[in-house]
């Protein structure tokens, strides 16, 4: 997320012990390394992604590229892995007739793109920020943010729908899921935290109320709550949810008051490795006690995820009530007592073959002579959950040398290829002014100090890395 006037970002009390690190550490990290392939595109504003990437039935691979650049639309591509080929299906602005020169535009799919019934389903989010909350007066005249919107995508006739808008400005939706056994979509706003449903039979939008207080809204530190970027759902239609305090939420069908406080079960005690002295400070940003990312598992019943304050890797069973901390899920070389790995917990994280999680963590920066430092890297991890095996297979790289250094997706091709949507260092010169030019001061944080471009990355297929 860009703050431009930002508060001290927790990430920052992560820096020096990045630094001090730095010379051992990617001196390690740069002995195993992964080489991948790059497929550009084109948005040269384009600057983030967020697990908006996903497999389709017809064999093709969706993701979408995000802008923070301020008169700039997220846009949605298909990328064919049969010829290589990469196109553009859809502009949110043009989509939805909503001109980023005369509001502020939708600038993010914050949400998966989710199958359904022969639909991609997401949902739309604001990329406009002042401080840590949205951009309510912008000062050239437009009209604030207008909403997030629940959407579809028919992948046999490549249309686009509209489903529902909830028609609250400045507030956007930020995590979404999708019900399949009632057909309905559920979603989570930003920065309120509201709980919202739409049943695709009734075409009806309901507003179930907040989830989490004031939210986003709330003043620090009491009032303040970080909003869940994750829904997690099961096989059953069972939806749940995390707190910045550390507690779970479950949405019960059919009651007048339906969400329901997990008694005696934290995210925040799932972390057992951290400093005795360490105090989580009162600023604003990041996933200090909410889950940052989690899934459903079939096979074990129960849900995976990630502590988002120390990337400990969980299992969360409802029916019998038991949280468990596994493992820590960090790269080789990241020290275990520290509260967590460069730039937080990720988004790249997901259910593979042979019962297998896949997740791209990240790193201290490697080192490369004649060009300037990066904080992080990306390394490729898997932890075999039958066999409780986990595997560092190293750090990304693409095969010119260019650095790969931050991600929040990953998604196996039907090809069985290991994909991910990456922010990549510029090295060409003329293609890192034009970069810097049109995009002006609009990136996210974590990408202040490089000039990169948004590039789909094709990795090994899962069975030469996991063999």
């Amino acid at each position: 997320m860009k703050s431009n006037n930002r508060p001290n970002d927790p990430t920052e009390l992560a820096i020096s012990f990045i630094v001090a690190l730095a010379f051992f550490a990617t001196s390690a990290i740069a002995e195993k390394t992964i080489q991948t392939k790059l497929f550009d595109p084109g948005y040269l504003v384009g600057d983030c992604n967020y697990h908006s990437l996903n497999t389709a039935s017809d064999g093709m691979l969706y993701f979408s590229v995000c802008t923070h650049q301020t008169e700039s639309s997220a846009r949605i591509y298909r990328f064919n892995p049969n010829d290589e080929s990469i196109t553009q299906i859809g502009d949110l602005g043009n989509i939805l007739d909503e001109d980023p020169r005369e509001h502020i535009p939708q600038g993010k799919i914050h949400s998966g793109l989710i199958e359904h019934e022969g639909y991609l389903y997401f949902s739309t989010h604001t990329s406009f920020y002042e401080g840590n909350l949205p951009n309510m007066t912008p000062g050239d005249g437009r009209k604030p943010y207008t909403g997030g919107h629940f959407m579809r995508y028919n992948l046999k006739t490549g249309v686009f729908e509209d489903l529902t808008q909830i028609q609250l400005a400045n507030e956007g939706i930020i995590a979404m899921t999708v019900d399949k056994t009632s057909d309905t979509l559920y979603g989570l706003t930003w920065p309120t935290g509201l709980l919202i449903s739409y049943q695709l039979e009734e075409k009806r939008l309901h507003n179930w109320g907040a989830t989490q207080g004031r939210g986003e809204w709330g003043r620090l530190p009491g009032e303040w709550d970080f909003i869940c970027r994750k829904l997690g759902i099961d096989d059953k239609g069972n939806l749940y949810g995390s707190t910045d305090t550390g507690s779970i939420w479950h949405f019960e069908k059919g009651k007048q008051r339906p969400l329901d406080y997990l008694k005696d079960l934290n995210v925040a005690h799932v972390a057992p490795i951290q400093k005795a002295n360490f105090e989580t400070p009162a600023e604003a940003h990041f996933f200090w006690n909410n889950w940052r990312t989690i899934l459903w598992n079939p096979d074990t019943q129960s849900f995976w995820g990630l502590q988002g304050g120390s990337t400990q890797l969980f299992e969360f069973t409802p029916t019998t009530g038991v949280l468990r901390s596994v493992r820590s899920l960090r790269p080789e070389g990241v020290p275990l007592d520290t509260r967590r790995n460069p730039f937080r917990s990720q988004l790249g994280f997901m259910l593979g073959p042979d019962n297998t999680l896949i997740y791209l963590a990240h790193a201290p920066g490697i080192r490369t002579e004649g060009k300037s430092d990066l904080k992080s890297s990306v390394h490729l991890l898997t932890y075999r959950i039958d066999t409780d095996q986990f595997h560092d297979h190293g750090a990304l790289v693409t095969r010119n040398g260019r650095r790969i250094f931050f991600t929040e997706s990953v998604e196996i091709g039907s090809d069985d290829h290991i994909y991910s949507v990456a922010w990549v260092e510029s090295i060409d010169p003329s293609n890192k002014e034009r970069i810097q030019s049109a995009r002006g001061e609009a990136a996210p944080d974590e990408t202040e100090d490089v000039i990169y471009e948004m590039q789909l990355i094709q990795m090994p297929t899962w069975q030469k890395l996991f063999k």
